[in-house]
């Protein structure tokens, strides 16, 4: 796309000008999120393939009732092949350089078992700005997965050159409330009817970290 647009621009006197500051605005795109894999004490995050869905969709499936108490997708994930078109469109994003998702995998004796995920979407490099939204197996929260998982991952995208993350936790959900408190998010206000699960209004806390701050 970019080609074609700069070798359109460049038969037309007219609007080359233009040419050299549209060069210039896409100089401050990636196209495309590196979704490099991330070690902590606990946690590795990587990418996500076909071959971890199976596993993915009986975390989901065992923890079902959890997750749907606060999120609105569970309902639409109803086999291993559901959790693959997902992965499949997180990896789109991540291409395009819009999104991109890490499988939350825990350390556990010598092995790694998948727990959740972590997932960057509305991605704005204009603003160097993206929001972040993280979920855990019920059996997999209480052991800091969460925290360190959303730390490695601030990291990484403010090394690539955003500057303002944004997340929002339902005000009846402490827990997340408390993981992005851990990992230095400051708590911005609410955000009245944020989002409708089971149909249901929630008002969420909307939370922020800055590449700049401590």
């Amino acid at each position: 796309m970019k080609v074609q647009v700069l070798s359109s621009a460049l038969k037309d006197r007219r609007i080359r000008p233009a040419v050299f500051l549209y060069i210039h605005y896409m100089e401050d795109f990636l196209d495309e999120i590196p979704v490099d894999e991330l070690a902590g004490e606990r946690v590795v995050l990587r990418s996500l393939d076909r071959r971890d869905c199976d596993e993915l969709y009986a975390v989901i499936e065992s923890s079902r009732e959890f997750l749907a108490e606060h999120l609105p997708w569970p309902g639409e994930c109803l086999s291993a092949e559901d959790v693959f078109a997902r992965v499949e469109s997180w990896q789109m994003q991540a291409q395009m350089g819009n999104g991109a998702c890490w499988g939350i995998f825990e350390k556990a004796g010598g092995t790694l078992r998948v727990a959740g995920c972590i997932i960057v979407g509305w991605v704005q490099w204009v603003h160097r700005s993206a929001t972040v939204s993280y979920w855990l197996g019920e059996r997999f929260t209480g052991k800091g997965l969460a925290t360190e998982s959303l730390k490695l991952v601030s990291q990484k995208l403010f090394s690539i050159g955003i500057n303002r993350l944004e997340l929002s936790a339902a005000v009846n959900n402490p827990k997340s409330i408390a993981v992005a408190r851990r990992a230095g998010f400051s708590e911005e206000g609410v955000s009245r009817d944020f989002e409708r699960i089971n149909g249901i209004f929630r008002d969420h806390l909307r939370f922020s970290r800055l590449a700049g701050d401590d």
